[in-house]
């Protein structure tokens, strides 16, 4: 089933392309990317801004590798057909999946091609890993109006320790990525793990992206988080984590 489902995946990238090239379809008028790592609060940010008027945000469009990534989201852009097209690339993606294209250069020719770069981050990398453990146990997103999920996990020590480093070396990969090429930072913590922080946000993103501000009530995420605010609510052997990280640089991200 995953092979077949990658050969779909470059039967259509191949198709857009074809497509993009003998149409010359024109690229949407406004274009941007939301790229960071994963667990950023970035499914959250591509719902909102896809529930705009006039907007298409689409959400991870190069989670599989293809020959050409960026054609590949320029193709995608000119078949939306919208005022806007934006879409989430995650860092790693950038970094590890498409390992052999111009993956230091690859934002920075997003950039020069005209879309604007939404840098999504995270600050507490503690609770990033965290959530990419929980994520791998218990399921990646909630839908709006479902029960909160109330599980406490387990977490192993190698595990955590390996989801910090990737977090800390993808952290370095786009400071570098991002050198020099114009972008909005917006931090999980800041502008999007609460409701009441969307409007502000969108705000923000609007008049960055020169987008017509949203009138009336803020569009709501499709998405509800999935696990609690705290370590402490969100992890089982706690007292254990303590024990991992009270002599680390990352003792500072406990609760």
């Amino acid at each position: 089933m995953r092979a077949l489902n990658n050969m779909r995946f470059q039967v259509e990238h191949l198709r857009l392309l074809v497509r993009h090239g003998l149409r010359g379809e024109p690229l949407a008028p406004v274009r941007f990317v939301i790229f960071g790592r994963g667990r950023s609060g970035s499914t959250t940010l591509v719902s909102l801004l896809d529930s705009l008027p006039g907007v298409q945000c689409d959400d991870e469009v190069l989670h599989r590798p293809v020959l050409f990534p960026l054609a590949h989201v320029r193709a995608r852009c000119a078949s939306s057909r919208s005022q806007a097209y934006g879409c989430k690339i995650l860092s790693y993606q950038v970094r590890t999946v498409h390992r052999a294209q111009r993956r230091q250069a690859f934002v920075g020719d997003l950039s020069r091609d005209g879309f604007r770069i939404l840098y999504l981050t995270r600050n507490n990398v503690v609770q990033q890993a965290i959530s990419n453990i929980r994520a791998r146990k218990l399921g990646f997103h909630q839908a709006t109006g479902t029960e909160a999920a109330v599980q406490r996990v387990t977490v192993d020590r190698d595990d955590l320790m390996y989801w910090i480093g990737q977090s800390s070396a993808l952290a370095r990969f786009e400071r570098a990525a991002l050198d020099g090429v114009p972008h909005l930072a917006l931090t999980y913590e800041d502008d999007l793990v609460l409701d009441s922080l969307h409007r502000a946000t969108l705000l923000r993103v609007c008049d960055f992206l020169e987008l017509p501000r949203p009138a009336g009530a803020t569009p709501r995420s499709q998405y509800r988080k999935n696990s609690p605010r705290t370590l402490r609510g969100s992890v089982a052997n706690y007292d254990q984590l303590v024990g991992f990280l009270q002599d680390t640089p990352f003792a500072g991200y406990l609760d």
